[in-house]
C-alpha cells in the first residue's frame, strides 16, 4: 500500500487499517499482549515496522492522516503518535500534538514508544507547561509527563526542578510509580550526586522508592559501589507516606 500520500480520507484510512492487519505477527502479538493485559487490543505489528510506516506517512500529507478518526488498536494509537512526533513544527503545534497523544494513552507501551524529539528546541517553553502533565487527573498523562522529564530534562539546569516534581507526586498507580523509578535510575547515572541526595531524603512512598532502588541496582550504567549505596536507601513500608 502507498503510505506517502497527498491526501488521506477516512475511507482511505479504513483501507490502511486493513493493510495493517496483513502485517500481523501472531508470535509477537502474543508476547506484546502479555505485557499489556487488559488494555486495548492489538494486531501484533513489531515496533520497527511501525516506525518505518510512520516515516513514510510523515513524508506526505501527515496533517490529514493525523486528523483521521482512529480505532482503539494499539498500533493505530502508536502510529498516530509516531507521525505527530516526526512533524517539524513550532511550539504551540507540538504542544497540541503532545496533549492530544497523551490523552490517547492507555498502556505503558503506547506511552513509552513515542518521544517528541522536537522538544529539544523548546525546553524552556515546555517546562512552563509541565504542571499540566505532572498534576493531571489522568495517570497516563502523568506518566507521559515524567517520561518527558526523563527524556529531556536530566541536565544541570533542570535537575533540581525534576526532582521536585518527582517528590511532589505520591501516586498509587503502578505505571506512574514505575516511570518515577525509571526516571530516578536514569538520573542516578546522569546526575549522580543530586539523585543520591534525593534518594536519601524525600517524601516518596516506599513502593516507588524501592522500585527506583531496584532499577538502579539493575542498571549497567551504575557502579558497584553506588549500587551498594542504593541498597542501603531502601524504605520499609512503615516509612511510606500515607497515600
Amino acid at each position: 500500500m502507498k503510505l506517502t500520500r497527498e491526501s488521506w480520507s477516512q475511507s482511505e484510512y479504513s483501507e490502511f487499517v486493513e493493510y495493517l492487519k496483513t502485517l500481523a505477527d501472531e508470535k509477537y502479538k502474543k508476547f506484546s499482549d502479555g505485557l499489556s493485559p487488559g488494555t486495548e487490543f492489538s494486531f501484533g505489528i513489531r515496533i520497527p515496522v511501525l516506525r518505518q510506516i510512520s516515516k513514510d506517512i510523515a513524508k506526505g500529507n501527515y496533517a490529514e492522516f493525523i486528523s483521521c478518526k482512529i480505532g482503539a488498536c494499539r498500533e493505530e494509537i502508536m502510529l498516530k503518535g509516531l507521525v505527530m512526533a516526526l512533524v517539524k513544527c513550532d511550539f504551540p503545534q507540538i504542544l497540541t500534538y503532545i496533549k492530544e497523544y497523551a490523552d490517547m494513552i492507555v498502556s505503558w507501551e503506547t506511552n513509552d514508544i513515542v518521544s517528541f524529539k522536537g522538544l529539544k528546541k523548546y525546553l524552556p517553553e515546555m517546562w512552563a507547561e509541565m504542571d499540566y502533565f505532572i498534576y493531571n487527573e489522568n495517570p497516563w498523562v502523568v506518566r507521559y509527563g515524567f517520561k518527558m522529564l526523563m527524556d529531556f530534562y536530566l541536565t544541570d539546569e533542570y535537575i533540581d526542578g525534576v526532582l521536585k516534581y518527582v517528590n511532589s507526586v505520591n501516586s498509587d498507580f503502578y505505571y506512574v510509580q514505575m516511570m518515577q523509578a525509571w526516571l530516578l535510575a536514569t538520573a542516578a547515572a546522569k546526575q549522580r550526586d543530586k539523585t543520591f541526595e534525593f534518594l536519601s531524603d524525600n517524601d516518596l512512598n516506599a513502593k516507588t522508592q524501592n522500585m527506583a532502588i531496584q532499577k538502579i541496582r539493575d542498571s549497567l550504567r551504575i557502579t558497584a559501589a553506588d549500587k551498594e549505596l542504593a541498597k542501603n536507601l531502601k524504605k520499609t513500608l512503615d516509612n511510606a507516606v500515607s497515600e
